[in-house]
């Protein structure tokens, strides 16, 4: 699993398969991706939105909607929180993206810009991924983004949120129903979401304090205030109860080891993970998993 968040780096792989370029705006930051290797499977979870559009090459992403099959001029729109499983299919073509990964006040700002028509509802919940198709127009503006990596300029944030801006607005011509508008709408107000649910989706990754609030809508102060209320209890100590307590069911209901537990349940080292359980409960997941054993 690779967590996603909206800052990256200048990046190329010792056998020059993989190269990021990378520029950070206000509300938003950007990064072009080009890969060699001919199949390549990353499975990511977003912290931010996420904006990209197939430069050349193709993808295919998995997600709970089904598979989205994205060839070049093409892209997709998805939500934060969205667990991503994405294959990189390129025969004979360099695969090359742009991306870009989205703060709420982008969303909020462009939604009070240009505010949806009031519309039914369709009935559902809003979908996590909508897919983007190109026109000529989308397409060419995506492509006048890429200059921008090599040069400087003290306007270039501004520069860049008008692009973005632009962009969308590309999208909401070609979309003629409004479904683009009513997506990023539903998004943005529904962005403050359940902490029990969220917590519960995520304790196992190995995801931040400060990544789980933007998950959640808010700021870390009022994330941490309002756990508080609800768990009456820290975050972090929260999160580390609830992965004992899966470690322990596993440990009793398995037939895997303590390493595999270990690492399972979202702990990245053994020997902490033992000390913390035998805090809590009183006995090692050794321990326990050979008292398993002597009892059967």
């Amino acid at each position: 699993m690779m967590i996603v968040p909206r800052v990256l780096n200048n990046q190329q792989d010792q056998a020059g398969c993989l190269h990021v370029n990378y520029m950070e705006s206000k509300d938003f930051s950007c990064a072009e991706f080009r890969h060699r290797e001919k199949h390549l499977t990353n499975k990511v979870l977003l912290t931010t939105y996420l904006f990209v559009v197939i430069l050349s090459g193709e993808k295919i992403f998995h997600s709970d909607q089904g598979d989205l099959h994205i060839t070049a001029g093409n892209g997709l729109f998805a939500q934060k929180g969205a667990y991503l499983l994405s294959e990189i299919n390129s025969s004979d073509t360099e695969y090359r993206s742009l991306a870009f990964f989205i703060d709420d006040s982008f969303i909020s700002n462009f939604l009070l810009l240009h505010p949806p028509e009031h519309k039914t509802k369709p009935a559902g919940s809003p979908p996590t991924i909508f897919q983007i198709y190109s026109t000529p127009l989308l397409y060419k503006d995506t492509l006048a983004i890429l200059p921008y990596f090599q040069h400087q300029s003290k306007h270039k944030q501004d520069l860049l949120a008008l692009k973005l801006e632009e962009l969308f607005l590309h999208i909401l011509d070609n979309e003629q129903e409004g479904n683009f508008h009513l997506f990023l709408k539903d998004l943005y107000s529904s962005r403050k979401q359940n902490l029990l649910k969220l917590m519960e989706t995520y304790y196992r990754e190995p995801i931040t304090i400060s990544e789980i609030a933007s998950l959640s809508g808010r700021s870390i102060s009022t994330f941490k205030r309002d756990f508080r209320k609800l768990f009456n209890e820290t975050p972090g100590r929260w999160i580390n109860q609830r992965r004992l307590k899966h470690a322990k069911s596993l440990l009793i209901s398995s037939d895997k080891n303590v390493s595999e537990i270990c690492f399972e349940v979202g702990f990245n080292n053994i020997s902490h993970f033992s000390q913390l359980f035998k805090k809590e409960f009183g006995s090692s997941p050794g321990e326990l998993k050979k008292a398993k054993f002597d009892t059967n």
